[in-house]
């Protein structure tokens, strides 16, 4: 039976009309309700940056049904593929806008306008311009695959790390069944898992932080 028939896709709001105008799906790519694991491979993001998105405050990605009491969680692929456009342009707008106001102020703190004249200095609007440049470049750089989202960072980190802790989970009752070690052997063993997962979650925090600081690209 055909899925839409099944789940027909319902109006958008107004709000969602003029998000999908601003960011509508690629020539060709039909709208449709999605589950979790198709968004995934749609919008190309692993399970948890679609979690960290449901869980985002503001402004969460938007879903048709909430994944509850046995139901997964469905999307409008028009719509998140328009979110997700739209919040990444934000970012970039928010931090070339950063770069911005910090040169600025850098600027302002060694002169301001007077540094124009100064020999061997570059003038204000020459600044203006170097720094549209660097904003310019880092959206091409994002676009070719050369810079990597925080975010993306942090989830290829977490799952890697998830991966390692369920190996070591493991790995007493592995050795118990090859090696038929057991009692005070099989402690050890735990404690010594235990103390490194323990060093690598404390790396992992030293260079990640909580998820929000130095969020962008790098």
């Amino acid at each position: 039976m055909d899925r839409d028939a099944i789940n027909p896709l319902q109006p958008l709001t107004a709000d969602q009309v003029a998000l999908v105008e601003r960011f509508p799906l690629p020539e060709g790519v039909p709208d449709a309700l999605v589950s979790k694991a198709q968004l995934e491979t749609a919008l190309g993001v692993s399970g948890t940056t679609i979690s960290a998105w449901l869980r985002r405050a503001p402004n969460p990605i938007p879903y048709e049904t909430a994944g509850a009491n046995g139901r997964a969680y469905e999307f409008r692929l028009s719509v998140a593929y328009a979110w997700m456009q739209a919040m990444r342009a934000d970012e970039e707008s928010a931090k070339s806008a950063a770069d911005a106001a910090a040169a600025q102020l850098s600027l302002a703190l060694l002169g301001g306008e007077s540094a124009a004249g100064a020999p061997g200095k570059m003038s204000l609007a020459d600044q203006r311009k170097l720094i549209e440049l660097e904003a310019l470049r880092r959206t091409e750089a994002l676009q070719r695959g050369d810079l990597i989202r925080f975010e993306d960072v942090v989830s290829g980190i977490e799952e890697i790390f998830a991966a390692i802790r369920d190996g070591l989970d493991a790995l007493p009752d592995r050795l118990a069944r090859e090696l038929g070690l057991q009692g005070r052997d099989l402690e050890k063993i735990e404690r010594a898992c235990d103390d490194v997962l323990g060093r690598a979650a404390q790396n992992v925090q030293e260079v990640i932080g909580n998820g929000e600081e130095g969020r962008g690209s790098i």
